[in-house]
């Protein structure tokens, strides 16, 4: 009987343990800085699309750095760049102008996180030169941008969509919202 306990209370450790560990490699999306980590939170509280693309990031093999970068040209709201491929994951940076507001910035970290999940769909993007057959294949070229820019319509319908919910359910809404956060 003292085994069965110990082996049930093993079993039942075990079980708890595996259901609340990170999936092999850590989380997927990382983020960079505070403000990113509460765009992020508020993103998914708020909007069924931005949970939906989170969701389907963290069941990947693409691990995606999601950082502020004052540096960005004043044309671009953000950018998908190739970083590398490591221990079976390939790794990109979502990188976020800071010249906007909160919802601003949330809608278009959705937009550069539905860039991830174009990465996810093709599993022979291993590097910077067939990310850009990626989305020569899928995408336009952006001349606003850079003669190298791209961009897709499932991208910029993912901003437009999260956009429209963030409106729906405004920051007063979720609980623990800062200050700043304020569109």
């Amino acid at each position: 009987m003292k085994t069965l306990f110990s082996l049930a209370l093993s079993l039942t450790i075990v079980a708890t343990a595996t259901l609340s560990a990170e999936p092999d490699g850590g989380p997927r999306i990382r983020p960079q800085d505070t403000r990113i980590k509460q765009v992020l939170q508020e993103g998914a509280a708020r909007s069924a699309t931005f949970k939906a693309l989170v969701d389907r990031i963290e069941a990947s093999d693409v691990i995606v750095y999601v950082s502020i970068n004052p540096l960005l040209k004043s044309s671009l709201s953000g950018a998908l760049t190739w970083m590398t491929e490591a221990g079976g994951y390939r790794y990109v940076r979502a990188s976020i102008s800071s010249e906007m507001l909160f919802d601003q910035m949330i809608a278009t970290v959705a937009h550069e996180l539905q860039h991830a999940v174009e990465v996810i769909g093709d599993p022979n993007v291993r590097d910077e030169r067939s990310l850009v057959a990626l989305y020569k294949r899928i995408g336009h070229q952006n001349q606003l941008v850079a003669p190298s820019g791209w961009e897709t319509v499932a991208a910029q319908e993912a901003g437009w969509q999260v956009r429209r919910e963030l409106v729906a359910v405004p920051a007063a809404a979720v609980a623990g919202t800062s200050e700043w956060t304020r569109s």
